[in-house]
C-alpha cells in the first residue's frame, strides 16, 4: 500500500525505562492516534520498516548510542525521509540531538503537557512536509518524463519552471524569461498579454490555441493557465498545453477539402468546354465535307471525345483522392493501394496539344526524354491544358508555346502579349479574365492544382518576349545518365548531434549486413540527431541497398540512405528510407544552414525496401525499388554537395531515451562516371 494512503498519526516510542507507558499515555492524549512502545533499536528499525503511518518517534534514553542509532533510523525512512524524533533525556544528549535536523531535545524535567505539545506539532510538521514532497515529486516526475508541456511562472510572467520536452526550448535557457523574450514572434506578444490578464485579475485561461516556433519549426498548442496561489498570495501562473498540431492542421485540410469540393462543379464545366466546342465545330465541318477534310474533321471529333473521357476519368480520380483523403477507419486504409505514381511529361503535353493547340500554333517541348514529374496523370493533365489553352487564347492561334524543365520544376512559355506586372495575382483569381470568350477559371484551376500539390506558381516574362508560368518545387525527375565506376567503402561510424544515448554500426562480411544502432530527437528542420555509417569521397556518388528491417520506437523512427556535404549537424544533405508508420520519406537540406524539409509517402513498408540516391552536380535524385533492378525516381533535388561527401546509411529513433537497431542488405556505394 502507498505510504500517502495512510495517516502519519502512529508515534513510535523507543525506550527501556519505567516511565514507557506514562510516555504512551501522554502522547496518545493528544494528536496522535495510537503509540507503539519498543524497547531497542533492532525493534524500532523493524517497526520503522514495517508500518507507513508513523508521524513521529519518541525516545526516552540515557544512552548516546541508543539515540544516535534512532535518530539514523528515522532519518533513513523511504520515501519520505527525516521522520522527526522527539529525545527526552539528560543533557548529555542534548549536544547529539542538535546535529540531526529533524530532532528535537526535551530535558528530563520537561513536563507532560510540554511532551504532547512538541509531539502534537512533529506530527502536523511531518504530515504537511510529507504531502508537499509527495506534490514536488509528482511534479518534478511530470516536468521530467510526462512528455506534456507543464509551465510555472512568477508575477511578472517569466519562468520559473518549464517541462523538457520535445520542439520545445531548453528549461534553463527559458528561466527566468518571458514568452516575448524566448519566442519573439507577434504570436509570443499576444500569449504574454495572456499571462499578463491572469496574473492581474486571477481569472483562469482555459483551452486557448496558440502558436509557437521551436525546435522543428511551427507548432501549435492549446494551454490552460491556473493562477498560482499559495495561503492566497497570488505568485504567478501554473499552466499546461496539449499539442495542438495536428488537429490544426487536419481541420485545415478540412476546410480546404470542402473548399475544393464546392469548386468542384465548376472545374467539370469548365474542362469539359473546349472538347465539346471542338467536337461541336468538328462536326458541322464534317456535315459539309468529303474526302481528306471529312476524315481531318473525324480525327479532330475522336479526339475531343477521348480528351473528353480523359477529363471524366481524371475528375472521378481526384473525386476519389479527395474522399479518401478524410479519416477512415484503419481496416479500410489498410485496403487502399497506395503506392507513387509518376507522369511522363512530354507524352503528356504532346497528348494535351492535339486537342487544344491549333494548326497554325507551334509546340517546342524542350523537356529531356524520360523526364518525369511525380504526380499522376489525372492532376498534371488539367494543369498543363490550361496553362496551354491559356497561351492559344491570349497569344492568338499562331502562338508559340515553349514547354521545358528547369532546376525547381517546369515551365509553360508563349510569345505572345505576355502579362504585366500588376495583373499577375489578378489572373490567378477564379473569374477574372482579359478575354471576351473566356470565363476566368483556367488560371484559378492552375493555381488550385498547384496549391493541393504543395508547389509553387510563379508568373514572368518569358525569353519569347510573352507569359512566363513556372511551376517550382514540383518533383520532377531528369534523368542524369552515368554508369558505377569506383566503389567506396564505408569506414566511419559516428553519432551526429546532440544524441542522448550513443549508437553504433556493425559489419558482417559473411553476411553482407550491416546492422546499425541510432538514437536522437530527429532529423528535421533544424534538428539533425541520428547515427551515421559512412564513407567520404568526392561526387559524383550513388548509395543503394535494401532496409531489411528496423525498431519502430516511435511512430516517425526512421533509417535510410543519406549523402551529406560533412559529418557536421548543419550539413547540406540528402536522405531516403523509411518511417515506422508514414512509410518512405524523403529528406533534404538544400545548403548548410538551412532547415530541412521532409515528404512522406504513406505507402506500408513492406512495399519498398530497397532505396537509392544518385548525386550528381550539385543535383539529388531519390528512388526506391522493389526488387533492386527497376528503379522508379521519387524527388530530384538541387542540394549543395559540390566536392567531398560523406555518404553511408542513418538511423534515428526518434527518442530522447531509446535507440533503434536498423539492418541493411546489400549495401553499395559507387562513384559515377557522367555520360
Amino acid at each position: 500500500m502507498s505510504y500517502l494512503l495512510t495517516d502519519p498519526h502512529v508515534v513510535l516510542v523507543v525506550s527501556d525505562s519505567e516511565r514507557r507507558d506514562e510516555v504512551v499515555r501522554t502522547v496518545e492524549a493528544g494528536a496522535a492516534e495510537s503509540a507503539v512502545a519498543v524497547g531497542t533499536v533492532e525493534a524500532a528499525r523493524e517497526t520503522l520498516d514495517a508500518r507507513a503511518d508513523v508521524g513521529c518517534v519518541v525516545v526516552v534514553s540515557e544512552d548516546l548510542e541508543t539515540v544516535e542509532a534512532v535518530c539514523t533510523a528515522a532519518a533513513d525512512t523511504e520515501p519520505t525521509g527525516a521522520l522527526p524524533v522527539v529525545v527526552r533525556g539528560p543533557a548529555a544528549v542534548a549536544t547529539t540531538v542538535a546535529r540531526r535536523e529533524a530532532c528535537r531535545y526535551l530535558p528530563e524535567s520537561a513536563g507532560t503537557d510540554e511532551l504532547r505539545a512538541v509531539v502534537d506539532d512533529a506530527l502536523s510538521v511531518y504530515e504537511r512536509r510529507r504531502d508537499e514532497a509527495a506534490d514536488s515529486s509528482i511534479l518534478q516526475t511530470l516536468l521530467a518524463e510526462g512528455n506534456l508541456t507543464m509551465f510555472a511562472k512568477d508575477e511578472e510572467a517569466r519562468f520559473v519552471r518549464m517541462a523538457d520536452i520535445p520542439y520545445t526550448p531548453d528549461p534553463d535557457e527559458v528561466w527566468g524569461k518571458t514568452d516575448r523574450e524566448v519566442f519573439g514572434a507577434k504570436i509570443s506578444e499576444e500569449t504574454y498579454q495572456d499571462d499578463l490578464q491572469v496574473i492581474e485579475t486571477g481569472e483562469p485561461l482555459r483551452e486557448n490555441l496558440e502558436q509557437y516556433t521551436g525546435r522543428g519549426g511551427d507548432h501549435w498548442s492549446e494551454s490552460t493557465k491556473l493562477p498560482w496561489r499559495v495561503d492566497g498570495d497570488l505568485l504567478g501562473l501554473v499552466g499546461y498545453a496539449v499539442d495542438a498540431t495536428d488537429r490544426v492542421r487536419y481541420e485545415d485540410e478540412l476546410a480546404e477539402q470542402r473548399r475544393r469540393f464546392d469548386q468542384f462543379a465548376s472545374y467539370v464545366s469548365h474542362d469539359l468546354r473546349t472538347p465539346l466546342q471542338v467536337s461541336v465545330g468538328a462536326l458541322e465541318q464534317a456535315r459539309e465535307s468529303e474526302g481528306a477534310d471529312l476524315k481531318s474533321a473525324l480525327d479532330r471529333i475522336e479526339r475531343a471525345n477521348q480528351r473528353i473521357e480523359e477529363i471524366l476519368a481524371d475528375l472521378s480520380a481526384l473525386s476519389k483522392s479527395d474522399r479518401e483523403g478524410a479519416t477512415l477507419p484503419d481496416e479500410v486504409l489498410d485496403a487502399l493501394d497506395v503506392g507513387v505514381s509518376s507522369t511522363e511529361l512530354a507524352p503528356l503535353v504532346e497528348n494535351v496539344w492535339r486537342v487544344d493547340g491549333t494548326e497554325e500554333a507551334t509546340l517546342d517541348v524542350a523537356v529531356p526524354e524520360g523526364t518525369v514529374l511525380r504526380a499522376e496523370a489525372e492532376t498534371v493533365r488539367p494543369l498543363v491544358e490550361n496553362l496551354l489553352k491559356n497561351a492559344v487564347v491570349h497569344g492568338g492561334d499562331d502562338v508559340t508555346v515553349r514547354v521545358g524543365t528547369t532546376g525547381r520544376g517546369f515551365y509553360v512559355a508563349d510569345d505572345g502579349p505576355g502579362i504585366p506586372g500588376a495583373e499577375r495575382e489578378k489572373v490567378l483569381e477564379p473569374g477574372y479574365t482579359t478575354s471576351e470568350e473566356g470565363t476566368g477559371t483556367g488560371l484559378a484551376i492552375v493555381r488550385e492544382t498547384v496549391e493541393k500539390q504543395e508547389w509553387g506558381l510563379e508568373i514572368g516574362q518569358s525569353d519569347l518576349g510573352g507569359a512566363r508560368f513556372d511551376i517550382v518545387d514540383a518533383p520532377v525527375v531528369v534523368p542524369t545518365p552515368a554508369t558505377p565506376a569506383d566503389s567506396v567503402e564505408l569506414t566511419e561510424s559516428e553519432d551526429i548531434g546532440d544524441v542522448s544515448v550513443p549508437g553504433e554500426a556493425t559489419y558482417d562480411e559473411f553476411r553482407d549486413v550491416w546492422t546499425v544502432v541510432g538514437n536522437g530527437q530527429d532529423i528535421w528542420r533544424d534538428i539533425d540527431e541520428f547515427h551515421f555509417a559512412y564513407g567520404e569521397t568526392s561526387g559524383p556518388v550513388r548509395i543503394e541497398g535494401r532496409l531489411d528491417e528496423f525498431g519502430d520506437a516511435h511512430e516517425y523512427s526512421k533509417a535510410g540512405l543519406m549523402v551529406r556535404d560533412s559529418s557536421d549537424a548543419d550539413a547540406a544533405f540528402a536522405f531516403v528510407g523509411a518511417t515506422s508508420d508514414f512509410g518512405s520519406e524523403t529528406l533534404w537540406r538544400e545548403w548548410s544552414g538551412a532547415e530541412a524539409a521532409s515528404e512522406q509517402f504513406g505507402e506500408p513498408y513492406e512495399a519498398f525496401q530497397w532505396y537509392r540516391i544518385d548525386a550528381i552536380d550539385g543535383r539529388v535524385t531519390l528512388s526506391f525499388s522493389t526488387d533492386g533492378e527497376e528503379w522508379q525516381p521519387l524527388d530530384q533535388r538541387p542540394v549543395d554537395l559540390d566536392g567531398s561527401v560523406c555518404v553511408g546509411l542513418a538511423v534515428c529513433s526518434h527518442t530522447s531515451d531509446e535507440t533503434i537497431e536498423a539492418r541493411f542488405e546489400d549495401v553499395t556505394v559507387t562513384r559515377l562516371d557522367v555520360e
